[in-house]
């Protein structure tokens, strides 16, 4: 099998299947602790929150409304959880369907 895979190279994991992989792996946790630091900043600074429209004012980057802003992170952050569980349910099928519990490919 390792001498045929030289002869005619080829990937054995898609590219969604190994971005969702290294997320997973990876960026999963630096983006959790992104986005509870920066959620957790709005909450606190420079004094602690007392109506949602602090918020609002708070998230507001220049001429962005801070509406805009929360939104846009959380559609960021959204995106990347959605394309980790996808692929890593696409994977668990693949296991399945291949009866073997090797993770590559």
């Amino acid at each position: 099998m390792l001498a045929k895979d030289y002869c005619e190279p080829r990937y054995h994991v898609s590219f969604a299947r190994a971005i969702g992989r290294r997320l997973r792996r990876t960026y999963a946790w630096i983006f959790v602790i992104q986005a509870v630091a920066y959620y957790g900043k709005l909450v606190i600074h420079p004094a602690p929150l007392t109506t949602l429209a602090d918020l609002w004012e708070r998230a507001a980057i220049g001429p962005i409304p801070g509406g805009l802003v929360v939104v846009a992170g959380v559609l960021f952050h959204g995106a990347w959880a959605v394309l980790a569980l996808v692929t890593y349910r696409i994977e668990i099928a693949s296991r399945r369907e291949r009866r073997s519990l090797i993770a590559m490919g």
